[in-house]
């Protein structure tokens, strides 16, 4: 599919690149790429950075998610006496 739409690819990784760039976490006063190290996409490619597609995530399928957490497989946590999950 990259190989398609090279230029929607190029577009969502200049998003990246920008955001990793600009952008740093609340526990971090750096941001999250290295502008030393990064690999950079030049800016004389004529393309305009895009971001990529986000998607909503409904309520039943945010209750699907909690339900199929790690440790949690559909079945009832069973404490036996001295023995934990």
């Amino acid at each position: 599919m990259a190989m398609l739409m090279p230029d929607l690819v190029l577009a969502v990784a200049l998003e990246f690149e920008r955001h990793s760039l600009s952008s740093a976490p609340h526990v971090l006063t750096e941001p999250m790429s290295d502008p030393e190290t990064l690999w950079r996409i030049p800016t004389k490619i004529n393309v305009l950075p895009i971001p990529p597609l986000t998607r909503k995530i409904r309520r039943q399928d945010l209750s699907v998610l909690n339900h199929r957490r790690a440790g949690n497989r559909g079945k009832a946590k069973l404490r036996r006496k001295g023995v934990y999950p």
